[in-house]
C-alpha cells in the first residue's frame, strides 16, 4: 500500500465486526414481513419463521409431518402439492400462487417462492421459501380485469366507431372497431391514414380540425362523411377528448365516430314534410284570398245597390219600403263580417298576422267602441255604462285590433244579455315603471260554468251547442281576440258566475314593443354574417342608422325601390359596427339617438380611415303621417261605401272652380255603374274603363282629375296600371284603390309608394273614407312623400 493509499483509507479506530451468526439470521426470518419456511432436499418443511405461525395460529408440533396441507384451500391444495413436488424433483425454483387459512378461518392469497441452495457439487442441500401476502393486489387486478371486460364489452356492444390515438394524434393498431367499419388495414389507417377514408370534399376540413385540436388540447367534435366497408358514403359525428396523465400532459387521445346517416335522412324527410305543409298552407292561404275577392265582390253589391236604392226610395217618397231594404244591407255586412273572421283566422294560423302600431288616445278610442255598438247594445233592450279611470293618456299599439277586440267584447255581451247592465271600465297602471291598460267588460247576462270556460277561447266553440243554436255566431271572436292581445303582448282573461253574468278583461302594455323586437331580431351579427357570406354585395348596400322604426321604415321602403340594397340599425353603436363591416357606398345618419348618437358616430366614421371617405346624409325623419301610409298605404279603407260620405271624399278632388272628372277602372261593369250613377249625379264627369290597359288609352286622351282603380281585372291588373302611370310625365294624378282583394304586405308596400289611398272593399263606410280622403287631400305642401325626398335619392345615386 502506497502512501497516497495511507492517506485515502486511513486505519478504522474501532475493531471489525463478528460475523453473523445462525441466531441473527433466524432473528433476521422472524422479523421478514412475509411467512417464510426452510424444508429438506426431499421438499419436507422443518422450520417456520414467527409470522408463519402468528398468521396460521398454529404450532411446531401442528406443522410437523406436512402439516402446512391442512393449511390450504382443498380446491388448490392437490395442484399446488404436485407444481411443488415437481420442482423439488427438478430442483429448480418454484413460484406459485394459492390461497392459505388464517388463524380466524379465512383464507387469504399467497404469492409462494422457493430457491434451493447447493453444496460445490451442485447438490440441493436446503430449500428456503417465502410466502407474500396478495391478496389486496390480486383483488385490484380482478378488479381491473372486470373494468377492463366491461369496456371491452361496451365497445363491442356500441354501433359507434371507438378509437384512440397517441398523444401527437396518430391513429395506431389494433383498431379493430375502425377496420371492421370502414374497411381500412392496419397499415393502411395508422398514423393519419384514416383520413383517406373521409370524404374527398371533407377531408381537408376534418384533418385541419383535428391538427387544431391536437395541438391546442380541445375536444375534437366535427361531422364528416365516413367511406363504410361497402364503399358507402355515411353521415358520422365525431367526437374525440384527451385523456390527461398526472402530471397534465395528454396520455392519448380516445373518440368514437357515430353514424348519423339515419338522422340526417330523417331531418330531411322532416325538412320536405314542413316544405310541403307551407306550400299547402300557402295555397290554402291564397285560396281564401281569392274566394274572400270572389265574396267579397257580390256583397258588396249587395250592400251598394241596397244603399243606392234607400236614397233613391226616400226621394220617392217611399220610406215604407226601407225597413226590408235595411234587413237585406243588414244580413249582406253579417255575411261579410262571417268572411273577414275567417280571414282573420287564416292569417293567425298561418303566422302572417301583423301588427300596424300607432300612438292614440284612449279615451277617444273607448267613444268610438261606445259609438259603434250602441245599435247591438239597444237591440235586448240593454243598458251601457261606462266607466273611466282617471289620466288614461295615450297607447302605441295596433289601435284597429283593439278596437276590434272591445267591440267583440261588448258585442258578446249585448249578445247574451237581456234587459241587463253592461259595463266597460278602462283603468291604466304601472307595473315595473311601464305603463298598462286594462279594459273590463262586464255584463249580467247568462254567465259560464267552469267547463264551459275552459273552451271558451277554442276556435269554432261556443259555450255549448244549445248556446250557438240559440244566439248563433261561429265560435271564432274570441279565439281572434285572444290572438289579438296576445300578438300585441298582453293577455285576456274572463271571471263568471253562471246565470249571473261574465266579465272580460283585456290587459295591453301602452307601448308595443313587438316591433321593435322584430326589427332588432336580425343583430348586427346576423347582417355582417349574411354580408360576408356573399348574400349582397357590400358596394350595393346603403346603411341607415335611425332610432325611429316608423322612420327607417319609410326611408327603406323608397332607397329599395330605386335600386339600393338596404341595411338598418336602430341605434349608434349598431350602425358603427355595421359601417365598420359592411363599408356602405352611403350612411343615412338620424342625430337624437339613444346610447349613441348621431354625432358621436360622424366623428368616429371620419376618424376611421377604413370608412372616413363613406358619404354621410344627416336627416330627420318627422312622422307626421298616419301609421298605415308608413307601412305602405296611407289607410286602409273598407268597401262597401257610404254614398252620402263618397260626396263630400269626392269634392275634396274637385278642382276649384272647374268641372271635375274621374276615370273609374274597374272589370266589374256593375261596380262601375254604380259609381258611374252616384257620382254622375253630383256633377263629376266620368269615364269608364274595364282593365289598366284601356285606362292608360284614356289617359291618352284626356288627364282625370282623379283615378279609382281596382285591384284584380284582366289584360292589366291594378299593379302593373299604377306602375305604368307613375313612369308618365302627367302621372302624378291622385289614385284612390277600391278593391276586394285581401292585399298582402308586399302589396301594401307597393301600393304606399304608387297610390294616395288604398279601400278595401268589405266593411267601412263611406262617411269615414271621406274623412280620411279630405285629411290626404289638405296636405299642406301638396306634394307626395316620394318627391319630397325625390332629391336625397338623385344624390345617393350619383
Amino acid at each position: 500500500m502506497t502512501a497516497r493509499d495511507d492517506q485515502r483509507a486511513p486505519a478504522p479506530d474501532h475493531p471489525p465486526a463478528a460475523p453473523p451468526t445462525e441466531a441473527d439470521f433466524r432473528n433476521l426470518a422472524d422479523a421478514l414481513p412475509q411467512l417464510a419456511w426452510i424444508a429438506e432436499p426431499d421438499g419436507t418443511l422443518v422450520w417456520y419463521n414467527r409470522r408463519w405461525y402468528d398468521y396460521t395460529g398454529t404450532t411446531p408440533a401442528e406443522m410437523a409431518d406436512h402439516g402446512w396441507r391442512r393449511l390450504h384451500h382443498p380446491d388448490h391444495l392437490d395442484g399446488a402439492a404436485a407444481r411443488f413436488a415437481a420442482c423439488i424433483a427438478a430442483g429448480r425454483s418454484w413460484q406459485d400462487t394459492f390461497p392459505l387459512r388464517g388463524a380466524d378461518g379465512s383464507y387469504r392469497w399467497f404469492l409462494s417462492l422457493a430457491e434451493p441452495v447447493r453444496d460445490a457439487g451442485g447438490t440441493v442441500l436446503r430449500w428456503y421459501g417465502t410466502n407474500t401476502d396478495i391478496t389486496e393486489t390480486r383483488a385490484a387486478q380482478e378488479a381491473l380485469a372486470r373494468s377492463e371486460q366491461r369496456f371491452r364489452a361496451l365497445v363491442d356492444a356500441s354501433a359507434a366507431v371507438i378509437w384512440n390515438t397517441t398523444p401527437e394524434g396518430a391513429l395506431m393498431p389494433p383498431q379493430p372497431r375502425w377496420a371492421a367499419y370502414t374497411g381500412q388495414s392496419e397499415e393502411a389507417y395508422q398514423g393519419w391514414g384514416w383520413v383517406d377514408a373521409v370524404h374527398p370534399e371533407d377531408r381537408a376540413r376534418a384533418a385541419e380540425i383535428w391538427a387544431e385540436c391536437v395541438e391546442t388540447a380541445r375536444p375534437y367534435a366535427v361531422e364528416y362523411r365516413l367511406r363504410r366497408f361497402d364503399g358507402a358514403w355515411r353521415d358520422t359525428e365525431v367526437r374525440g377528448v384527451p385523456v390527461l396523465g398526472e402530471d397534465g400532459a395528454i396520455r392519448e387521445w380516445v373518440g368514437l365516430n357515430i353514424d348519423i346517416t339515419a338522422r340526417k335522412e330523417a331531418e330531411a324527410e322532416v325538412e320536405r314534410a314542413r316544405a310541403a305543409a307551407e306550400a299547402a298552407n300557402l295555397a290554402k292561404s291564397q285560396f281564401l284570398a281569392n274566394m274572400s275577392h270572389e265574396l267579397r265582390t257580390p256583397l258588396s253589391a249587395v250592400i251598394g245597390y241596397s244603399e243606392m236604392l234607400g236614397e233613391e226610395l226616400e226621394d220617392l217618397g217611399q220610406a215604407d219600403l226601407l225597413p226590408d231594404l235595411r234587413k237585406i244591407e243588414a244580413s249582406a255586412r253579417h255575411l261579410l263580417g262571417l268572411i273577414n273572421d275567417v280571414l282573420d283566422i287564416s292569417k293567425i294560423e298561418a303566422g302572417r298576422m301583423t301588427l300596424s302600431a300607432e300612438t292614440f288616445d284612449v279615451a277617444t278610442l273607448v267613444e268610438d267602441v261606445c259609438a259603434a255598438t250602441q245599435s247591438l247594445i239597444g237591440k235586448k233592450r240593454n243598458r251601457f255604462h261606462l266607466d273611466l279611470g282617471p289620466d288614461l293618456g295615450t297607447m302605441h299599439q295596433d289601435q284597429l285590433k283593439l278596437r276590434q277586440s272591445l267591440i267583440n267584447l261588448v258585442g258578446n255581451a249585448a249578445k247574451f244579455s237581456e234587459d241587463g247592465d253592461i259595463t266597460l271600465s278602462v283603468r291604466r297602471s304601472e307595473e315595473a315603471g311601464a305603463g298598462w291598460l286594462a279594459f273590463a267588460v262586464a255584463d249580467t247576462g247568462i254567465g259560464l260554468t267552469d267547463e264551459q270556460r275552459g273552451r271558451l277561447f277554442e276556435r269554432f266553440s261556443q259555450a255549448d251547442e244549445s248556446t250557438t243554436r240559440q244566439f248563433g255566431g261561429t265560435g271564432l271572436g274570441l279565439a281572434i281576440t285572444r290572438a289579438f292581445c296576445e300578438r300585441m303582448g298582453g293577455t285576456i282573461d274572463v271571471a263568471s258566475t253562471f246565470g249571473e253574468g261574465a266579465t272580460f278583461t283585456i290587459r295591453l302594455p301602452a307601448e308595443l314593443a313587438a316591433r321593435e323586437e322584430a326589427m332588432q331580431a336580425e343583430t348586427v351579427a346576423a347582417q355582417v354574417r349574411a354580408i360576408t357570406a356573399g348574400a349582397v354585395s357590400p358596394q350595393d348596400v346603403v346603411l341607415l342608422v335611425d332610432d325611429d322604426p316608423a322612420a327607417r321604415d319609410l326611408l327603406q321602403r323608397f332607397l329599395e325601390r330605386e335600386g339600393f340594397r338596404v341595411r338598418t340599425a336602430h341605434d349608434g353603436r349598431a350602425g358603427l359596427t355595421l359601417a365598420r363591416a359592411l363599408k356602405p357606398r352611403a350612411i343615412l345618419l338620424d342625430i337624437e339617438m339613444p346610447r349613441m348618437d348621431g354625432w358621436a358616430v360622424l366623428h368616429a366614421i371620419r376618424t376611421d380611415p377604413d370608412i372616413a371617405d363613406t358619404p354621410v346624409i344627416i336627416t330627420s325623419v318627422v312622422n307626421e303621417f298616419s301609421l298605415a301610409h308608413v307601412l305602405g298605404a296611407t289607410d286602409y279603407l273598407v268597401k262597401p261605401i257610404d254614398w252620402g260620405a263618397l260626396k263630400d271624399t269626392m269634392e275634396r278632388y274637385r278642382p276649384a272652380g272647374h268641372e271635375g272628372s274621374v276615370l273609374v277602372v274597374d272589370d266589374d261593369p256593375e261596380a262601375r255603374e254604380r259609381v258611374r250613377r252616384t257620382l254622375r249625379r253630383d256633377g263629376w264627369q266620368v269615364r269608364e274603363a274595364g282593365n289598366g290597359a284601356e285606362a292608360l288609352e284614356c289617359l291618352d286622351v284626356a288627364r282625370p282629375s282623379l283615378i279609382l282603380l281596382d285591384l284584380m281585372m284582366p289584360v292589366m291588373d291594378g299593379f302593373a296600371f299604377l306602375r305604368a302611370l307613375r313612369g308618365r310625365p302627367d302621372g302624378t294624378i291622385p289614385v284612390v284603390v277600391l278593391t276586394a282583394k285581401e292585399v298582402t304586405p308586399a302589396e301594401k308596400e307597393s301600393l304606399g309608394r304608387q297610390a294616395d289611398r288604398l279601400i278595401v272593399k268589405g266593411t267601412m263606410s263611406l262617411a269615414e273614407i271621406g274623412r280620411q280622403l279630405r285629411d290626404l287631400y289638405a296636405r299642406p305642401d301638396g306634394e307626395p312623400l316620394p318627391g319630397r325626398i325625390q332629391g336625397l335619392i338623385e344624390r345617393l345615386k350619383s
